[in-house]
């Protein structure tokens, strides 16, 4: 892991260097180290996620969402995720969630609530930001968790902490370099995403692989909403 990505060689951080397996292709291990390592850690650091439990993804379409109902389905928990529109449903199903709502046609915290039993999910994964949090805030089990890590509609304002104790709900708001600042923790994590990978034969969506002379195109296909997974480039 590390920046200044767009030549045929580039200085890399001694400690931010992985080994990659055998099984595991370098474009997977590409694709899939910064947001597969995000997903990770939101379940086993902002939210401990157990077999059984019940979890609420927005946004499983995306990038970090289809790797946390990947891994979510490895650890023996329900999904619940939301997608923006019909056309997102099978990708996250085929991610691994158990229901998917379309946002804007279903209504979400009335579904967690029938697939719950009106106890609401465990832990939400919200990576879009002030649009959700409050529905976000509704849909968390009493002593759930409600992990805000991305801000997609822009950064949730201010609210009183006392609204937590009504369930005594926790929220986080956390970011994948404070969980693997450390060689150690980096190399557990990575190494876990890898096994994981290896063994539950996750998908790894990768879009396309530009050559590095066709980075104009990559970006305008970034910016055009074009691509759908992971865009690779070869120097």
């Amino acid at each position: 892991m590390g920046s200044s990505g767009y030549a045929e060689y580039t200085a890399a951080p001694a400690a931010k260097t992985m080994k990659i397996p055998d099984s595991i292709s370098s474009p997977d291990a590409c694709a899939a180290i910064l947001q597969g390592l995000t997903a990770l850690t939101l379940t086993e650091e902002a939210h401990k996620v157990e077999k059984g439990d019940w979890v609420l993804v927005l946004a499983a379409s995306g990038g970090v969402g289809g790797w946390l109902c990947q891994i979510l389905k490895a650890k023996g928990a329900h999904t619940i995720a939301t997608v923006g529109s019909e056309g997102k449903v099978s990708v996250a199903k085929e991610s691994g969630a158990e229901v998917v709502l379309v946002e804007g046609k279903d209504n979400v915290l009335e579904k967690v609530k029938e697939h719950t039993g009106g106890a609401g999910v465990a832990a939400v994964f919200d990576g879009v930001g002030k649009d959700t949090f409050d529905r976000s805030l509704e849909c968390v089990a009493r002593k759930g968790t409600l992990a805000s890590f991305g801000n997609a509609s822009g950064a949730v304002p201010p609210f009183p902490i006392a609204k937590l104790s009504a369930k005594n709900a926790k929220v986080a708001r956390p970011s994948l370099f404070n969980y693997i600042s450390t060689r150690e923790e980096y190399e557990h994590y990575a190494n876990e995403l890898f096994k994981m990978m290896a063994e539950d034969d996750f998908k790894t969506r990768i879009h396309e692989t530009y050559p590095l002379k066709d980075v104009a195109r990559a970006h305008n296909d970034l910016e055009g909403r074009k691509t759908m997974g992971k865009l690779l480039m070869t120097p």
